[in-house]
C-alpha cells in the first residue's frame, strides 16, 4: 500500500488535539474525514509524528497516511488540501520512530 508524507500546518484553538476522541473535533478526525471523503475508501492507516493537546497550533507537524487510491498523487494532494504539500515517502519512513521533539516558544519578561 502506498504511503504518503503529510506536513501539516494548522491552528488548534478549536481542536481538542491530534488524537481522534468520541465527542470532540481533532485534527487527525478532521484529516481522516477528508481522507475518507476524497478517496471513498475507510482502509487507511494515519499516523503522527506525535500527539497534541487541545489549543496547540503546529507549523509542520508530519503525518504519514497509509492508503491504496486510483488517484495519482498529484491529485490526491490536492483533493486532500492545497496546502500543505502532501507527497508520496520513500518505504519504510514511520513518522512515530522518527519524530525529532517538540519546540515550545518560550516567553520571559523583564520583571
Amino acid at each position: 500500500m502506498p504511503r504518503f508524507k503529510l506536513t501539516i500546518e494548522y491552528a488548534g484553538t478549536r481542536y481538542s488535539g491530534w488524537q481522534i476522541q468520541k465527542n470532540a473535533r481533532t485534527i487527525q478526525g478532521e484529516i481522516d474525514r477528508a481522507v475518507r471523503s476524497v478517496t471513498k475508501r475507510r482502509d487507511f492507516e494515519l499516523y503522527g509524528s506525535g500527539r497534541t493537546d487541545a489549543g496547540v497550533h503546529a507549523l509542520a507537524q508530519v503525518a504519514h497516511l497509509d492508503v491504496a487510491s486510483s488517484l495519482p498523487p498529484a491529485t490526491l494532494r490536492l483533493r486532500l488540501n492545497d496546502e500543505p504539500a502532501t507527497m508520496r515517502s520513500p518505504d519504510g519512513i514511520s513518522t512515530r520512530s522518527r519524530a525529532g521533539g517538540r519546540r515550545s516558544p518560550r516567553h520571559t519578561s523583564g520583571g
